[in-house]
């Protein structure tokens, strides 16, 4: 993969109705860029990877193990390795969220 990315110019990953991202792989991330529609729920799950996730647009409800929080445009999360954590769009969303280590179940 080139250095140099355009967005644009990625096929989107769609792990649920209602979810589309673009992803970009480093040697040790994996960055997602997504646009979540409103009402859109992500059961609850968890995997290995650290996630940082940046609110850039819309209202997520988030749970992580037994807190929800609203987040908002301009808010991070952290969410630990092996933590459970669950969300709901509240309205259309735009978020980023950086994986670590890469995310090798989604696609490279």
């Amino acid at each position: 993969m080139s250095n140099f990315i355009k967005l644009e110019k990625l096929d989107n990953f769609s792990p649920f109705e209602g979810m589309k991202a673009k992803l970009v792989h480093t040697a040790t991330q994996t960055f997602a860029f997504w646009e979540i529609e409103d009402g859109t729920i992500l059961p609850t799950h968890q995997h290995y990877h650290e996630q940082v996730s940046y609110i850039t647009k819309g209202e997520l409800q988030l749970t992580i193990k037994d807190k929800t929080q609203i987040l908002c445009e301009g808010m991070f999360v952290v969410i630990p390795p092996n933590t459970d954590h669950s969300a709901k769009a509240l309205t259309k969303v735009s978020l980023t969220d950086v994986f670590s280590p890469v995310r090798e179940d989604f696609p490279q």
